[in-house]
């Protein structure tokens, strides 16, 4: 494992320092605890629209200087949103330590935009979510999906991104109040890696981000109930799609739950790539299906194992898609899995994590998510053994639980009947 130093400031900010020389270079993440699930139901959307802003702006930069600052030391900077936190990455040569510091500084002390770049950065979303989600084939699906799985107001009930009216309707000074509530350093976790000296970069930390001080006011983060979730539940989508597709989901626990290595398992074993279950079966063996897999859509509290085909034919009915999606969940939980399976998707789930793991960013955005969520910095490095240890038995025994109609979302899609 490799060193880390743990540091909690006055004003709240928790700093990880994690060396790792392998080249000159520092990666700094920045995670906030937020994401969409904080968001009220009306505003949907707003902590992706504040992501946008705090991308290009801070306490005392102007549009567009953070990144030029950046690109111009020869570093790159990144930011994303998920249900449960929005992180902001930056990858400098190690002597620009100093000028990282100085940055993520910069826009923990708050952050202040314009009516102009508000205006500028929604008209942006909202042009991205027209391209990549309503006109694009099969873009809307798992947004009919949350509003059938999760009740109406509860956390989840909408995507990441939010929707044309709940962006369109939002105004600079929702995003202002989004903004003092969860952008400052009591909530946030940042974590240095690479080619450092700890003390001299703890020394700089302190010099950088030692004075900026606690908030005045913090956002209250949404809870969850288990009522939140709905099951035995049938949505149809018609859309400008070329052919019928289906998708089963499954309720399941959060990503903070024991479980969860066998949830990922279970996604891996039926849909994980070419060798999976559900390609060999739709693809390779009965040509069912043009497009085929399993995935789990790990959140916080909450999560769904979505398993899905599109049809090789307009004329193949949706309906029997389903059917046989059932058909091989209930063949998993009958007959088990065999050792070739089981050794497959471990090394699957093995190699994807240490392949985070060799790399100052990857190692740095795991860090911030095991401290934030876990309150354990060396969390991602005993991932491999959980992998490691999981059980054939135990991962059938939680297929039996959770692939059950009780649990389940079905979700069509069909193409739009010709009048």
């Amino acid at each position: 494992m490799l060193p880390l130093t743990y540091h909690r400031f006055p004003s709240g900010l928790e700093l990880v320092l994690v060396e790792h020389r392998r080249a000159p270079l520092v990666a700094l993440v920045v995670l906030y605890r937020v994401g969409s699930q904080d968001e009220e139901p009306s505003q949907a959307g707003i902590a992706h629209v504040v992501e946008h802003l705090a991308f290009g702006t801070s306490a005392y930069l102007g549009r567009e200087e953070f990144d030029q600052y950046c690109s111009d030391a020869g570093g790159t900077n990144n930011a994303m949103t998920t249900y449960s936190y929005t992180l902001y990455t930056m990858l400098l040569p190690a002597y620009q330590l100093p000028l990282g510091l100085w940055l993520e500084g910069s826009r923990l002390r708050g952050l202040a935009f314009t009516d102009e770049e508000f205006r500028t950065q929604q008209q942006v979303i909202l042009e991205e979510l027209k391209e990549t989600v309503y006109n694009q084939p099969y873009g809307r699906w798992r947004e009919v999906q949350l509003q059938y799985a999760f009740a109406a107001g509860c956390p989840y009930h909408w995507e990441v991104y939010g929707t044309l009216e709940t962006v369109g309707a939002l105004t600079v000074e929702d995003a202002r109040k989004f903004a003092r509530q969860y952008y400052h350093p009591a909530n946030a976790v940042l974590v240095i890696c690479g080619d450092i000296d700890t003390p001299r970069a703890l020394e700089l930390a302190e010099q950088y981000l030692g004075e900026i001080p606690a908030p005045d006011v913090c956002g209250e983060r949404r809870g969850f109930s288990s009522e939140c979730c709905r099951g035995n539940v049938v949505a149809v989508l018609e859309d400008e799609v070329p052919l019928p597709a289906v998708s089963l989901a499954f309720h399941c626990s959060g990503y903070t739950a024991p479980e969860y290595f066998s949830l990922a398992a279970l996604a891996g074993l039926l849909g994980g790539g070419r060798s999976s279950r559900l390609y060999r079966t739709f693809v390779l063996q009965s040509g069912c299906a043009r497009e085929v897999g399993a995935f789990l859509d790990a959140r916080q509290w909450a999560s769904l194992l979505t398993c899905y085909a599109i049809a090789s034919s307009p004329t193949l009915p949706a309906s029997e898609l389903e059917e046989r999606l059932w058909r091989a969940l209930r063949e998993l939980c009958a007959n088990g899995i065999t050792a070739e399976e089981m050794e497959r998707v471990r090394n699957q789930l093995r190699t994807i994590h240490a392949e985070h793991l060799q790399h100052p960013l990857g190692i740095a955005h795991e860090v911030a998510f095991g401290t934030a969520f876990w309150g354990d910095a060396e969390r991602p490095f005993r991932v491999l053994e959980e992998y490691e240890r999981l059980k054939p038995e135990e991962m059938v025994e939680w297929a039996r639980r959770i692939f059950v109609p009780e649990r389940a979302v079905t979700t069509f899609v069909l193409p739009h009947q010709k009048q």
